[in-house]
């Protein structure tokens, strides 16, 4: 086959005063993107390369690139989405990231004719250095199969205009030393940086969990059950739009704290049944990945709704927001009834009382119907009487220190305190059970010890 021509979206002379040390690449992509070709036929070297259930690349290899009378030092990568060894494959990922200071991080993303699939993957391989997007260039491979290279050229270029801080499109029939000398232009026109990546970004950014094959069939039950959730919800949502102002509000409230209960349910469901059975690494992993999987449906259920609502649960201002926290004893609150003037913790000069122990009162609650389909319906309340002070004192099983304040008067409830309520709190869970559960810090480092992340040439 003839020479694909190498394309380069912003054309940059190479930096005349080039640095004293050799500045150093890396190229980072997922599974079969290119880039360990792209490194074979850099540095001359014959690793491993190619497509397969796992990321081909086992360890880490670092080698000079030459450009005439410049060079770099280039850096090959596993990729970012192996589904074999794969904490193994992060680690060595994170290993060359932080090893030393480098100018450029090139994202290998493989030619794909629905353009939008190419930055998503760019998207994904980025998540662990998005801080650093300054000196990211992405690099599209596989360039000889588009069938119109001019008129992609164009749409690409546009459609990654604001990701990016450069595009190489190339391809394994490109002549090496036209690759290397915008790839050499790009990184000496770019400062070293140090990358820092802690353990919690590691966990929550890196793909570190590896779905054994008797736990996949269980997943994808997990997350059939948990999309179906979001549509029978988004659906209620929805049906709610044509109440009254005041009746979709509290339906939309409830919508919201519901939808997060089942999802915990979900989640809790599924470490119940699988937690004993994995080891001790892969249950730490795979369960923070789906507390992420819930904290995000969650606040896209969230973020759903919430516009319906006629106030926003967000404003501080706004005296319809049903939740407020005790100025004395910080006990949080749901205003169930009554007028926002003089009151007290625990409810009891309301002339109508409920059990506070139990979960909040809701006009609305939601049944599921004998056909599966889920469905809310008017809540009964059973009125009991009023009980006077000194009984209270002596007989009542429910909380609050009497406090008196002004309900209207008290500021909203703090936003980290509300989203506790109102979304799922997995996030914070999972960092400090990385932070400090000794168990797996114990486990991380055994596992971890055994990893070969040195650089290989």
């Amino acid at each position: 086959m003839s020479k694909v021509k190498v394309l380069m979206q912003h054309k940059l002379a190479p930096n005349p005063n080039p640095p004293r040390i050799k500045p150093t690449a890396i190229v980072m992509g997922r599974t079969g993107a290119g880039k360990t070709t792209l490194y074979n036929l850099l540095c001359g070297t014959e690793n491993d390369a190619g497509a397969g259930a796992g990321s081909v690349t086992q360890s880490l290899h670092r080698n000079n690139v030459n450009c005439g009378d410049k060079a770099f030092l280039l850096i090959d990568t596993p990729g970012t989405n192996s589904s074999s060894e794969t904490y193994k494959h992060a680690f060595l990922l994170r290993s060359a990231l932080v090893a030393t200071k480098i100018n450029t991080a090139f994202i290998v993303t493989k030619y794909e004719s629905r353009f939008d699939t190419m930055l998503e993957n760019c998207y994904e391989v980025e998540r662990p250095i998005y801080d650093y997007d300054k000196n990211i260039v992405v690099m599209i491979s596989h360039w000889d199969h588009s069938e119109n290279r001019r008129k992609d050229y164009d749409k690409i270029c546009e459609l990654f205009k604001d990701y990016c801080t450069n595009i190489i499109l190339y391809s394994k029939y490109s002549w090496p030393p036209e690759i290397s000398g915008f790839m050499y232009s790009c990184i000496s026109n770019m400062e070293p940086i140090q990358i820092v990546i802690t353990d919690e970004d590691f966990f929550l950014k890196f793909n570190v969990t590896e779905i054994k094959l008797k736990m996949r069939d269980s997943f994808n039950l997990y997350d059939k059950a948990a999309d179906k959730l979001f549509q029978e919800y988004s659906t209620l949502a929805v049906k709610a739009k044509s109440m009254s102002s005041d009746e979709q509000d509290e339906i939309f409230h409830m919508l919201i704290v519901e939808f997060k209960n089942e999802m915990e349910k979900l989640l809790e469901e599924f470490k119940v049944k699988h937690g004993v059975a994995m080891q001790h690494l892969d249950y730490y992993t795979f369960y923070i990945k789906m507390q992420q999987k819930n904290v995000k449906i969650c606040d896209e259920f969230v973020a759903q709704v919430h516009p319906f609502m006629s106030y926003n649960l967000f404003d501080n201002k706004d005296p319809r927001n049903l939740i407020k926290k005790c100025p004395n004893c910080h006990l949080i609150w749901y205003k169930t009834e009554g007028c926002d003037g003089y009151t007290n913790c625990g409810n009891s000069q309301f002339e109508n009382y409920y059990d506070v122990n139990t979960k909040p009162f809701w006009k609305y609650i939601l049944k599921r119907q004998i056909n599966g389909e889920l469905v809310w319906e008017k809540n009964t309340m059973e009125k009991k009487p009023r009980i006077k002070s000194a009984e209270t004192n002596a007989t009542s099983k429910r909380v609050g220190c009497s406090q008196f304040f002004v309900w209207g008067q008290l500021p909203k409830l703090e936003d980290h305190l509300f989203l506790e309520l109102f979304k799922v709190k997995t996030i914070d869970e999972a960092k400090q059970l990385i932070l400090e559960d000794e168990e797996f810090k114990k486990v991380k480092k055994s596992y971890e010890a055994n990893i070969d992340s040195t650089f290989h040439s």
